[in-house]
């Protein structure tokens, strides 16, 4: 069975912060990208023509479409629980000063 450590406040809420971030900027990316076409593959992807043809045909822009959907629900997730985390522990604080 694995060992479950837990990490500090400070640091968990710091990584939530940046994945939430990243999340948020990503969904962002590709969304602008899908809606304005300017979906353009990189280099390494051209050595496989039909996976980069794929990617710039309506249907590709349709799944990176999506995958921004997605990144943008899971940025929504994560500042939801960065908050709920930060909100118990205040809040907890706060019950603990009042005794």
């Amino acid at each position: 069975m694995a060992v479950r450590t837990t990490r500090s406040f400070a640091w968990d809420v710091l990584l939530r912060t940046t994945r939430f971030f990243y999340l948020l900027w990503g969904g962002m990316l590709f969304v602008s990208m899908a809606a304005t076409n300017r979906v353009r593959p990189p280099a390494f992807l051209w050595q496989w023509p039909k996976v980069a043809q794929f990617i710039t045909t309506p249907w590709g822009r349709g799944l990176l479409l999506g995958i921004a959907v997605v990144m943008a629900l899971a940025a929504l997730l994560e500042i939801w629980e960065l908050v709920d985390r930060l909100l118990v522990r205040f809040l907890n604080e706060h019950e603990r000063d009042r005794r």
